[in-house]
């Protein structure tokens, strides 16, 4: 993959040459650039948004291809949880590209303050439409590390991106950080929820696999026209079928706080929507194993954006502590 972003010049060549959509001549301009590129595309009264991959920040083997995004997005297209697209081209331009509606007069969830009970419902049941949808691994190629039969395979996420951390704090250890005592005691953690999470294998292994969205989190949920629809579906997944309301659960508040009311409220409009045998139990499991990979990425973004380079030690720039007190506590519970 070509390691640069293409210009304003190099896409606007490509949609006069190409033609996609009539769009030749149309005004380009670059409106979003965090893990892909986005390029407002405007003619004739018409707005689409032209997406790829942000090759300064792809992350090989966790997302989804930019063509097999848009055929996921084209099966999901009658249920209304994704944006329309129209065009996809994977191999002409320097990166592959696809057109797709572009999204206006939509809130993000994470700009109620707070979430009303009607979002929260809305969003449980757009959660369990999407959990229904028949796309499994015999019609799509789901990566093999985003296949939730098992909650070791966490475990060995986990224990991965431990070791990058504590590689990196050797590079700074003369910085007043406290990086390498955090990455010690949350890998104490982790061998103690290994145990726990063995023991809850034989419920998950019944459980009926459904079809998961891992970016189901409050920054990627909108509200339009009076429903939920979702953005960002780089990342996507088999198995578990309460993955994808822990995930959504454990982004509602900054520090993965989740309070009996919000849960019970989702719990309810869940099932309302779609019935799954063992589905409590299952959630309490996987709302477990998300405390901790959530407490793991806080430390590996902190390490991975180099946040140590600003002055701001782990605890003060991230919610680690709080996150590592709660999940203290659950291991107690459990």
């Amino acid at each position: 993959m070509d390691k640069r972003k293409p210009t304003l010049g190099e896409v606007r060549e490509y949609l006069k040459k190409y033609n996609p959509l009539g769009l030749s001549g149309a005004m380009v301009d670059l409106f979003n650039e965090h893990n892909h590129l986005h390029y407002r595309l405007e003619k004739d009264g018409k707005v689409y948004c032209l997406r790829m991959i942000n090759p300064e920040t792809y992350r090989a083997g966790e997302w989804v291809e930019i063509a097999e995004e848009y055929v996921l997005l084209k099966r999901l297209e009658n249920t209304g949880l994704g944006p329309k697209s129209y065009y996809v081209d994977p191999e002409r331009f320097i990166l592959p590209l696809m057109i797709q509606e572009f999204i206006t007069d939509a809130i993000c969830f994470k700009d109620f303050k707070p979430l009303a009970e009607q979002h929260l419902v809305a969003a449980a049941q757009a959660i369990a439409l999407l959990n229904a949808q028949p796309i499994n691994p015999d019609n799509f190629p789901f990566r093999e590390r985003f296949t939730r039969y098992s909650y070791l395979t966490s475990v060995r996420t986990w224990r991965q991106r431990l070791d990058v951390i504590k590689k990196y704090d050797q590079e700074i250890r003369n910085y007043e950080g406290d990086v390498q005592e955090w990455a010690k005691k949350i890998e104490a953690i982790v061998d103690r929820a290994e145990e726990k999470l063995k023991s809850f294998e034989p419920l998950l292994e019944k459980a009926t696999w459904s079809f998961n969205f891992d970016g189901a989190h409050i920054g990627n949920t909108y509200w339009k026209d009076g429903k939920v629809m979702f953005l960002d579906w780089q990342k996507v997944s088999y198995g578990d079928p309460a993955f994808t309301l822990a995930r959504f659960l454990t982004s509602v508040e900054p520090t993965g706080e989740v309070t009996d009311e919000i849960k019970e409220i989702m719990l309810e409009a869940y099932l309302r929507k779609r019935e799954v045998a063992g589905f409590v139990g299952l959630l309490n499991r996987r709302f477990f194993e998300r405390q901790i990979a959530d407490l793991v990425w806080v430390v590996s973004n902190y390490v991975n954006e180099r946040k140590a380079a600003s002055g701001q030690p782990l605890a003060k720039a991230t919610s680690v502590t709080a996150r590592y007190n709660r999940v203290k506590k659950i291991l107690e519970e459990y």
